[in-house]
């Protein structure tokens, strides 16, 4: 039996289909069915994360969270670890860069942003094989394509790349928040006038509003809105929307299948508590997973905690606007215990990053990355548009007193920071978190 200190461990690994061996979940059944076992705590992992990774985020966190556990609380707690496809890619916003690497970016002897340059080739090239090992067969027209574009952008380069992207991405089913991201290139497909237009605005590297912007806060300033420019650039960020919107669906393909799976196939003996616990597009995956969870006998939702989740912050809303809902508006309101989400501006992954890639449109408002950007993050603001009473805001001391039945966000600015070690938007297993999980879980 694997462990993790005291605590019973099990692998979940998923494929980009969410298919689970059907073993898994007798597996998981037979370590919950050990006389004393109480809960399980279940942990997802985000973009870029191999099971190495992953197992050294899970241990960190549960090992901090066991320091503030009672003595026997570990060993009767059963840990199972999600595994699933998240390809490394090397405009993933967990790199903790707003462009591409070997792109421009860099500042003149006056600290003033030295002027865009495109992309040199072999960036381009890493960016062209990451797309194809992320995509496989599926994005085979979409590479060929983006190689032709990038030397000549014109309007038959443009519509086929849009065209083949389109259908690389498929159906966005029911979900809101990939019908938002897909919509804007699915309606390029209409003709190749709209297709050019779509890929020109994206040549151009992003410009700020920086009076009242989060870019303004974090200094970013000129540095950010003088990086790279160019056709490669343009290919390069719409192959990175392809590849956000792939990370995002395939987060939730996973959270539905961890559902029908393997939670909603346990037989237990005895009572157990669930805790879903998700880290920045593994939030997104247990999000759908919490989102359709039904009744299981002996097994009580108690929680679900997003650390620094890469979704959108309107995903638990039950109206965003009329007509329009959240990924996962069923979500509040089902745990018996509390919903607990960290967020700050700390983290550029999420309040800037995301916010880019989850937009085609090079034009940023001043509210980019902050609660009132239709993009923005659940790991940047929290959540929004909840009804009133159901969110509560603790205080950003860390102290930690998360109340069951509600949403219950944590402005994360002195605990989730960069270190010599970390980006802040991975900078979550620390014993601060740890403390938090442990208040939830304890």
């Amino acid at each position: 039996m694997d462990t993790l200190g005291p605590s019973p461990f099990l692998w979940l690994e998923f494929d980009k289909t969410g298919a689970i061996d059907p073993a898994t979940a007798t597996s998981l059944a037979a370590l919950l069915n050990q006389p004393g076992t109480t809960d399980l705590v279940v942990m997802s992992h985000g973009w870029k994360n191999t099971k190495d990774d992953a197992r050294k985020l899970y241990g960190t966190l549960w090992a901090n969270a066991r320091k503030k556990l009672a003595p026997d609380k570990a060993s009767h707690t059963v840990v199972a670890g999600v595994v699933w496809p998240a390809k490394a890619y090397r405009t993933d916003f967990d790199e903790q860069t707003l462009v591409t690497p070997g792109g421009g970016g860099t500042l003149a002897a006056d600290g003033t942003a030295a002027g865009p340059e495109d992309l040199d080739d072999q960036a381009f090239k890493n960016v062209l094989k990451d797309f194809k090992d992320l995509f496989g067969p599926d994005g085979a027209a979409t590479a060929q394509t983006a190689r032709a574009a990038a030397k000549t952008l014109d309007e038959t380069t443009s519509f086929f790349l849009v065209k083949n992207g389109n259908e690389a991405l498929g159906s966005p089913g029911t979900d809101s928040e990939l019908k938002a991201d897909s919509a804007p290139i699915a309606l390029a497909t209409d003709d190749a006038t709209s297709a050019k237009m779509l890929m020109e605005a994206l040549i151009a590297a992003p410009t700020f509003n920086l009076e009242r912007s989060v870019g303004k806060a974090q200094g970013l300033g000129d540095v950010v809105s003088g990086l790279i420019s160019g056709p490669r650039a343009a290919v390069a960020r719409f192959l990175n929307q392809l590849t956000y919107y792939e990370m995002k669906k395939r987060a939730g393909i996973v959270g539905e299948a961890l559902t029908k799976s393997v939670l909603s196939k346990l037989v237990l003996q005895q009572p157990i508590r669930l805790h879903l616990v998700g880290h920045s597009f593994g939030a997104r995956l247990v999000a759908a997973a919490a989102n359709g969870l039904a009744p299981v006998p002996k097994l009580e939702f108690f929680s679900l905690t997003l650390l620094q989740g890469a979704f959108s912050h309107n995903g638990f809303a039950k109206e965003i606007k009329p007509g329009l809902a959240g990924a996962f508006p069923d979500v509040v309101g089902k745990p018996t215990g509390p919903i607990c989400i960290t967020h700050t501006h700390n983290d550029l992954a999420c309040t800037l990053a995301y916010a880019l890639a989850s937009r085609l449109s090079r034009d940023i408002a001043k509210s980019i990355g902050d609660a009132n950007d239709e993009f923005g993050a659940m790991g940047a603001n929290g959540p929004q548009h909840l009804k009133a009473g159901q969110a509560v805001e603790d205080d950003t001391d860390a102290v930690f007193a998360p109340q069951a039945g509600k949403v219950n966000t944590f402005l994360a600015d002195k605990y989730i920071i960069k270190t010599a070690a970390s980006d802040a938007h991975n900078n979550v297993a620390n014993e601060d978190v740890g403390r938090l999980l442990a208040k939830i879980v304890g």
